[in-house]
């Protein structure tokens, strides 16, 4: 690297690890080989594709600029649009949108996704789940059912593709004449369904009672009033045959009273922290039934959240979680039903609550749990102990940024994480290097001067080894934090030992997204899904702390101990992906990377650096996670775009 590097403040400069001296050698070589030691063809070669790069930056850095601009504009739209629609102007308001709307929208591609189902029609089943695959038993109980519904809901078993299965219909109390006449003229009608009677006794005894009966490998479980798509359990069985897992689960929709198709709910492969947010699982969700009875089934005093409590219970040990990401589940909405109105069982959210708290009690996790913003959603927060402190530091030469920063941190509070607050000065020689310093120093920050071309790895790695507090936290001069327990809460999930990065929620001022977790293999290899939206109707998780697999560096918690084991952020990322490289670094090495939604934090993305990537960083990266970014981000949808950031459907691309 060029320039050279002086010590920060007074005191003498601690040098960098064995780890990242190589790193830097390896900047070093990466940025001269080939001017150096290349051909004359090779030489010109580099030049002329950094020439093509720096125009290609340019360009893109404008766009960013308009897409912001435009993203603003079609909001105003669309907001004066949804005003006119309540007008006889209805329809040429639609036509002025110039936009579908998202549930016909979502019909025209599950249109797409059935037609490229392998399982669909019987002579599409697999021949290895024929004749050789798993019994699945279902289990169905019954409470006050709609007619119509009910028979919808065992019709879509008995047309499933895959014919290896169980139904076991439990009813909870006398469903009344004509549902008992109808349940018990099931079995004769096909012996691979079940009726079971019984008491009044609850939803949780109701499905223990099915359970019992279960004589599959796997049990599954299905609502009176919902559907399954004929080739759920062809693809279940295909599941079991490949992974042999303790729990899978599916993909889902919603379908109206009359079955017509409304939002999907796609989800992540398996997520430790969103389960503790909600119960994300959903429908269909297909448990191995020896684990199931070695936990005692369901537990009557967590009814409305048994399935929850089962799930969370189910993860208290080591378990094989397989996630297929199909539409296999057709969840109705109407008015007694949570799909439609939570309210409609309003006990199911106090009983999750306690599901969770006992959880954390039985995997000793120091936390609190609370409720979350909306029903049946829940926060975690951390309960520090005296010895737990995190150090604060910002690479700058922006006094102005720095001064706006710096006065959004509140003071802690009494029981607050002990905190230090360290600035990077980036300094150029002249007199904004002494007024910038005065400003942290005005703030109570120790200073750090750092003379030498930008670096954001360089930097943050010199910094981060002069300082000993449990976590580091990394923050961007352009971003304004908020809240009095703004630190506590952005480092809350450190409460489970297996979390090793912790990112928060980043809005551009105007409120929208700039990051809520980055995605790898979208764009030019890993894009913040959701920028310059305001939510998604196609992903539903963008609110909730959740597993990802990276987090942006202008806010960004770690474990110095982990930091330090990683040998900090790898140098020749020395303005972007230096932050993806280390989430994945972090997950080879074992540990979760978690995007805390609860801590939302206002930044002006690109304030103090330029906008783009640089051509050696992109090769550099691609060489090293290739294999990564090529295949679909785990805690992300197939079912949406990796074209660009905005989320929205692609086109199903199942052989």
């Amino acid at each position: 690297m060029a320039g050279r590097l002086e010590g920060f403040g007074s005191t003498p400069l601690k040098m960098p690890t064995a780890g990242q001296k190589i790193r830097l050698r390896e900047f070093k070589e990466h940025t001269t080989d080939l001017e150096e030691n290349g051909s004359g063809q090779e030489s010109v070669l580099l030049h002329e594709l950094e020439s093509l790069d720096w125009r290609l930056e340019r360009i893109e850095a404008t766009f960013v600029r308009l897409v912001g601009v435009w993203s603003r504009i079609t909001r105003l739209y669309r907001r004066i649009g949804h005003m006119m629609l309540r007008t006889p102007l209805a329809g040429v308001c639609h036509w002025l949108m110039g936009q579908v709307a998202a549930d016909e929208k979502y019909r025209r591609w599950f249109a797409q996704h059935q037609a490229t189902d392998v399982h669909a029609g019987v002579g599409g089943v697999s021949a290895a789940t024929q004749p050789n695959g798993p019994l699945v038993s279902l289990v169905l109980p019954v409470y006050q059912p709609n007619p119509a519904w009910l028979r919808t809901a065992v019709d879509s078993v008995r047309r499933q593709t895959y014919p290896n299965w169980q139904l076991l219909v439990a009813s909870d109390g006398d469903p009344g004449a004509e549902i008992l006449a109808y349940l018990q003229s099931l079995p004769s009608e096909d012996s691979r369904i079940q009726f079971i009677s019984g008491g009044g006794s609850g939803i949780s005894s109701t499905l223990n009672r099915g359970l019992s009966a279960c004589l599959g490998d796997y049990t599954a479980f299905i609502d009176q009033d919902d559907v399954l798509e004929s080739t759920a359990l062809a693809h279940v069985a295909a599941a079991v045959l490949d992974t042999g897992p303790d729990m899978l689960y599916t993909d889902e929709d919603y379908v109206d009273e009359n079955g017509a198709a409304h939002l999907p709910l796609f989800k992540p492969a398996w997520s430790p922290a969103l389960l503790l947010s909600c119960m994300y699982l959903g429908h269909l969700v297909v448990v191995n039934t020896g684990r199931l009875r070695a936990l005692g089934g369901f537990r009557s005093a967590y009814d409305g959240a048994q399935d929850y409590d089962l799930a969370l219970r189910l993860a208290d040990q080591e378990i094989k979680v397989a996630h297929i990401p199909r539409v296999l589940y057709h969840w109705r909405r109407h008015p007694a039903s949570t799909a439609f109105n939570h309210a409609a069982k309003p006990y199911s959210h106090p009983a999750g609550l306690r599901a969770i708290e006992e959880t954390l009690t039985r995997r000793n996790i120091n936390a609190v749990a609370r409720g979350g913003g909306l029903p049946n959603h829940y926060q975690l927060s951390n309960t520090f102990s005296a010895d737990d402190s995190a150090a604060i530091i910002i690479p700058t030469r922006d006094r102005a940024l720095l001064s706006r920063l710096l006065g959004s941190m509140s003071p802690p509070g009494k029981d607050g994480l002990r905190r230090e607050v360290h600035v990077i000065l980036h300094c150029d020689g002249g007199k904004n290097d002494e007024e910038t310093a005065a400003v942290a120093r005005r703030f109570g920050a120790q200073i750090f001067e750092y003379r030498g071309p930008f670096n954001f790895a360089l930097m943050n790695n010199l910094a981060a080894a002069r300082v000993s507090s449990r976590y580091l936290v990394l923050i961007n001069d352009d971003v304004v934090v908020s809240g009095s327990g703004w630190l506590e809460e952005l480092c809350s999930p450190f409460a489970r030992p297996e979390v090793g990065i912790v990112g928060a929620r980043l809005h551009y001022p105007d409120g929208t997204i700039e990051h809520s977790g980055v995605v790898t293999g979208v764009g030019d290899g890993a894009g913040h899904s959701g920028r310059f939206q305001m939510d998604s109707p196609f992903w539903p998780w963008l609110g909730l702390t959740r597993n990802v697999a990276a987090v942006t560096g202008a806010c960004m918690a770690i474990r110095r101990t982990l930091f330090e084991q990683l040998g900090g952020f790898d140098t020749r990322y020395f303005n972007n992906y230096n932050d993806v490289d280390l989430c994945l670094r972090a997950q080879s090495a074992g540990y979760e990377v978690i995007l805390n939604a609860c801590t939302v934090f206002s930044h002006d993305g690109g304030r103090t650096r330029r906008v783009g990537t640089s051509f050696r960083e992109r090769m550099a990266f691609w060489t090293q996670w290739g294999n990564v970014l090529s295949r679909v981000d785990p805690f992300y949808s197939p079912n949406l775009s990796r074209r660009v950031e905005t989320i929205d459907l692609s086109i199903p691309s199942w052989p």
